[in-house]
């Protein structure tokens, strides 16, 4: 089957129904504890959130949308995603001028719940933002979007139960895995399988597979298509058990 849509300047244009595995959102972490206050000031229309970087933003969009958000859901990643890229991924073309206006039609015709990770600026996100609809956002500043409700997210404190609950994801590790896992702790920001596997002195091919397998595990966070970081307490932790 496939979606049809009328675009101003393309005429129409056909498209895959289902959304490509590359632009659903991932599972938030497992180990997510907490944030109920900001969880539960989002709602319908446009929310930012916006905070220092590794303060959990992504994370929490997530934990929204796998368990209050509805319908379909679109992820895009605007510190790693092309936009012309999401729309051959679902069938559509379009020149670059008129690439957002596809995209914006995509996105109201097929309802999505749609996640903008890591945007830079209210220019950078305004022309992307349907008419209507859910809109979750993530900045490290405040955009300041007329339309939207913004919400600061400020550093996660461990009440207790973090802890506990990743001892028991990191005693089910295996040996390679809680190794990567204890030393790219120690890089403060987002890094590659090349950086991963120079730290670990492993073959890139055997450090990517551990990499997914923390990722899987929820003990960390994949960025873009070729990019991973850690939460900040879940660093936190991986570095204490360096010395234990």
């Amino acid at each position: 089957m496939s979606d049809v849509l009328a675009v101003r300047a393309t005429g129409v244009i056909r498209g895959r129904n289902d959304v490509p595995p590359r632009f659903r959102p991932p599972a938030p972490p497992r180990h997510f504890v907490g944030r109920d206050a900001e969880l539960a000031s989002i709602r319908a229309g446009v929310t930012v959130l916006y905070g220092a970087g590794g303060t959990g933003k992504t994370a929490l969009a997530l934990k929204w949308l796998r368990e209050r958000g509805s319908g379909d859901q679109l992820y895009l990643d605007l510190a790693a995603h092309d936009l012309g890229r999401v729309l051959r991924a679902f069938g559509l073309s379009a020149e670059p001028e008129d690439e957002r206006a596809v995209f914006r039609s995509l996105v109201l015709r097929r309802q999505f719940t749609l996640l903008l990770d890591n945007a830079d600026s209210a220019e950078q996100v305004t022309p992307l933002l349907p008419p209507s609809g859910t809109v979750l956002v993530t900045s490290r500043v405040r955009l300041n979007l007329p339309q939207a409700h913004e919400i600061a997210v400020g550093s996660l404190t461990d009440d207790g139960r973090l802890g506990p609950l990743l001892d028991r994801s990191y005693v089910e590790l295996p040996e390679r895995q809680a190794r990567l896992y204890r030393l790219c702790a120690w890089e403060p920001d987002t890094f590659g399988v090349p950086m991963a596997a120079a730290i670990a002195g492993e073959s890139e091919c055997d450090v990517e597979d551990a990499l997914d397998d923390l990722v899987e595990k929820s003990l960390l966070t994949e960025v873009g298509d070729d990019g991973f970081r850690f939460h900040d307490l879940v660093r936190a932790h991986a570095r204490a058990k360096r010395y234990q």
